[in-house]
């Protein structure tokens, strides 16, 4: 659990003065969590900060239940919720496929061929290269000392059914592809603990994520708070 985030979140004040800078010295724990964990993620660091204020929030109103995130990759952001954690006994579940990436579809937009497999053989090898399963256990694991997680390997449509956690209390939601955003959002929904608020990363820059956490508002009434390309959802 860390300090306040306000001040390491203002909207002008760290572009000016170097964000990192301004972190350090309003907010230490989480500082050092962001350099612990940047080896380990292609998220920047302030949507890192933005995801540890949406879970501090959970944690500060005592909502019940486990954390939970899809789309795992390294483990930078889990690394960031694992370091959240510590001390208490919600568990984290981790959902990837962790080796393969699923085809994209038109929902995807502009992302559609971009990422169309034909079109990023480099990217899958690199799966394959340096597998992001072990690197997320080492992280979480041996460098952060967390051991209170679970892991679900394998599509979603797989592993969903698996799971064997608490009702949600928070959710981060980073897959990016329309199908997989779907998938998820109708399955936290399910399993939500009331107060559960559920991060989606890339909303501004993923047509498909942004069009699946769009349908899943309107479905349940909900309003999302966008921050930077992230939407917030309190449910």
């Amino acid at each position: 659990m860390f300090p306040s985030l306000r001040y390491g979140l203002h909207p002008v004040l760290p572009t000016r003065l170097g964000f990192r800078r301004v972190l350090g010295l309003t907010n230490p724990p989480l500082a050092r969590v962001l350099t612990e964990t940047d080896a380990f993620t292609l998220v920047p660091a302030r949507p890192r900060v933005t995801l540890a204020r949406a879970a501090q929030k959970v944690l500060d109103e005592s909502v019940p239940g486990d954390f939970v995130e899809f789309g795992v990759h390294h483990g930078g952001t889990a690394g960031v919720l694992a370091s959240m954690l510590k001390g208490s006994d919600r568990r984290l579940h981790l959902f990837d496929r962790w080796g393969d990436l699923p085809e994209p579809t038109e929902e995807d937009g502009i992302q559609h061929q971009r990422y169309a497999r034909a079109n990023i053989p480099e990217k899958l090898k690199d799966l394959v290269d340096r597998p992001p399963l072990a690197s997320t256990k080492e992280l979480i694991e041996r460098q952060l000392k967390f051991d209170n997680v679970r892991y679900y390997q394998g599509w979603y449509e797989d592993t969903l059914p698996t799971y064997e956690g608490r009702p949600i209390a928070f959710a981060n939601v980073d897959c990016d592809y329309y199908h997989s955003v779907k998938l998820v959002l109708d399955f936290i929904g399910d399993h939500a603990s009331p107060g559960c608020v559920i991060y989606i990363d890339d909303y501004g820059e993923w047509p498909g994520a942004r069009k699946a956490t769009d349908e899943f508002c309107r479905a349940h009434g909900l309003e999302p708070e966008i921050v930077l390309n992230q939407a917030i959802v309190a449910v």
